[in-house]
């Protein structure tokens, strides 16, 4: 899962020498170990608490809105990573 979730998250940039012989490299930014690990254990919360709401639906029959502040608080900050590397 780490592989492939890196492999999405790599980073691709054309460059274009200018000259008398224009020529075109494609440049990979591979991201982090530590930036990958933190991305996937982020999926993993945010799957789990999806899957509490569930439970919390099914067995109680309302919603909970603390579970889905914590849905909410997991998706701003895998948007806000994502988004701050990019930017980077």
């Amino acid at each position: 899962m780490l592989e492939l979730l890196r492999k999405a998250l790599t980073r691709q940039k054309v460059i274009v020498v200018t000259g008398r012989d224009r020529r075109t490299r494609v440049v990979e930014e591979v991201p982090s170990n530590r930036f990958v690990v933190i991305v996937a254990l982020m999926i993993v919360f945010f799957i789990g608490l999806i899957a509490m709401q569930i439970v919390h639906l099914i067995i109680l029959g309302s919603w909970s809105s603390e579970v889905f502040n914590g849905i909410m608080l997991i998706v701003g900050t895998i948007v806000g990573a994502i988004w701050g590397r990019n930017e980077a």
